[in-house]
């Protein structure tokens, strides 16, 4: 069974959460980011983070405005995806993620390896679909015999 997919993203600026979230329906959610370092881009540098408090839950229109507003710089992103209205608990491991009402983690390290764990199989195959018609680099399916984390976190 796929639990997610690995690639490397090719360009840390822009907006590329909302360009590899594209096929979610974002305000669905309710997002946590923790341990997150990224940033706004402003004219003559890197501006102020992102998401502004580590272990911050924002509703998905909130979300949704403020991955797709602006330019950004990801260094390293931690964010899980909770239905709506479901009760949010700490996701640090995939036994974790299996158990709780958390749909989708997304992690980006160190700018461009990213790995993106999804629950609903359909999504799964939009978003590696996405990947590629993108060109993001090295899309590979992260299964139960390939997984190497043993955790669903950044640090």
């Amino acid at each position: 069974m796929k639990r997610g997919i690995s690639f490397l993203l090719p360009d840390p600026y822009g907006t590329p959460l909302a360009d590899l979230l594209s096929p979610v329906e974002l305000t669905a959610y309710n997002w946590l980011v923790d341990g997150v370092e990224s940033y706004v881009l402003e004219e003559d540098g890197l501006g102020p983070p992102l998401f502004q408090n580590p272990d911050e839950m924002t509703d998905g229109g909130r979300f949704k405005e403020r991955i797709g507003t602006g330019r950004h710089y990801l260094i390293f992103v931690d964010i899980k995806a909770f239905p709506a209205g479901s009760t949010v608990q700490e996701v640090t491991n995939y036994e974790q993620f299996k158990a709780c009402s958390c749909e989708l983690a997304l992690i980006i390290v160190d700018s461009v390896y990213t790995a993106l764990y999804c629950k609903d199989q359909e999504l799964l195959a939009r978003l590696e679909t996405n990947a590629v018609e993108r060109g993001y680099e090295n899309v590979v399916s992260i299964t139960d015999d390939n997984d190497f984390r043993t955790r669903l976190a950044v640090f």
